[in-house]
């Protein structure tokens, strides 16, 4: 039995070496296989990644555009408010104006007034007339507040074109900003 036993195991491992060396062949065709796969895959992944790399690009330029499209609505945006600000400007300093040409008026006016009561008083009047005396009070009062009108006049004229500068400075800041975006 002891021989019949080796003989057994000579078959089997017999069996096992035929079968190794038939299925080595296979094995190495099925590595291969796996080989070939794995490369098609990294393939395919690197097209994958060159086309995500192509997208980013499309969206930054995508990105770009509308931060173009953006600024150039901002500057539309604060170029239309300038608009209805000249116009307060212009208002304002014709308001100063005719407040300035009042006033030189007035003072016109008070100096005839003055002369003509020192005249009255030149010729000796007794008593110079009342009436040119309040008149000359009456101009000397509004000449005051036409001078403090003109005074707020001036301030609001100011702070206008300060409100204008400021707004045009922001524009030439928006405008900056978009040329270099272009560049």
């Amino acid at each position: 039995m002891g021989e019949g036993l080796m003989t057994g195991k000579w078959n089997r491992i017999t069996l096992t070496l035929t079968a190794i060396a038939l299925l080595l062949p296979a094995a190495e065709a099925q590595q291969e296989e796996v080989f070939d796969a794995g490369s098609r895959l990294a393939e395919e992944m690197a097209g994958i990644h060159r086309s995500l790399d192509r997208l980013v690009t499309l969206l930054e330029a995508h990105v770009q555009h509308q931060q173009i499209d953006l600024l150039i609505k901002r500057i539309e945006l604060k170029e239309r408010r300038l608009e209805p600000l000249e116009g307060r400007l212009r208002s304002a300093e014709g308001d100063l104006l005719g407040r300035e040409n009042e006033i030189a008026r007035m003072r016109t006016m008070l100096e005839q007034q003055r002369e003509s009561l020192d005249d009255e008083i030149r010729e000796g009047a007794d008593q110079p007339e009342s009436e040119t005396r309040r008149i000359i009070e009456d101009f000397e009062r509004i000449i005051r507040t036409e001078e403090a009108q003109l005074d707020d006049s001036r301030l609001r004229v100011r702070r206008l074109e300060d409100d204008l500068a400021d707004q045009r400075e922001e524009i030439e800041i928006l405008d900056d900003a978009l040329l270099e975006m272009l560049e």
